[in-house]
């Protein structure tokens, strides 16, 4: 013999406001902000960025400015770390504001968003999502480059 239990009127309502109610409750259990990565891996993911850019556009005499693997305090057990390169472009297009728009162009592929705009210099000032990277493009100068990048006050790791 089967039982079945079928629920009607007012015991049906409160099931199902129970069920709702659970749902609702283990939903917000989880913690939906991804963790912020340490400033070690913050700075492994800007050094693979500006690396990948220098690969993508036409660049020679590539030298690093800043080496990086550095921390340097930053208040409340906290650092930073950066990471820099220079460069001279070799496209066959002269100007900085076509190096300017190589390089913005290619970072916004990785996933970089322009915060900051100087067209006198030409420089731009991108971040990426909640990575706490940011990345200052200049190339002020005709066919030369400068990336300069920081992972900012992150857990030390």
């Amino acid at each position: 013999m089967e039982v079945f239990a079928v629920y009607s009127g007012p015991a049906r309502v409160g099931l199902m406001v129970a069920v709702t109610v659970g749902m609702s409750l283990l939903a917000g259990c989880g913690d939906d902000e991804p963790p912020k990565p340490t400033a070690a891996q913050a700075e492994a993911m800007l050094k693979a960025d500006i690396d990948w850019l220098v690969k993508l556009i036409h660049v020679k005499d590539v030298r690093v400015a800043v080496e990086g693997g550095r921390d340097i305090p930053c208040g409340e057990g906290k650092e930073k770390r950066s990471y820099a390169v220079a460069g001279a472009d070799t496209s066959s297009i002269d100007g900085p504001v076509n190096t300017f728009n190589m390089l913005t162009g290619g970072l916004g592929r990785r996933g970089y968003m322009v915060v900051s705009v100087d067209w006198k210099t030409p420089g731009n000032e991108l971040v990426k999502g909640e990575s706490r990277v940011r990345i200052t493009v200049d190339s002020s100068r005709k066919q030369h480059f400068e990336l300069s990048g920081e992972a900012r006050c992150l857990n030390r790791g």
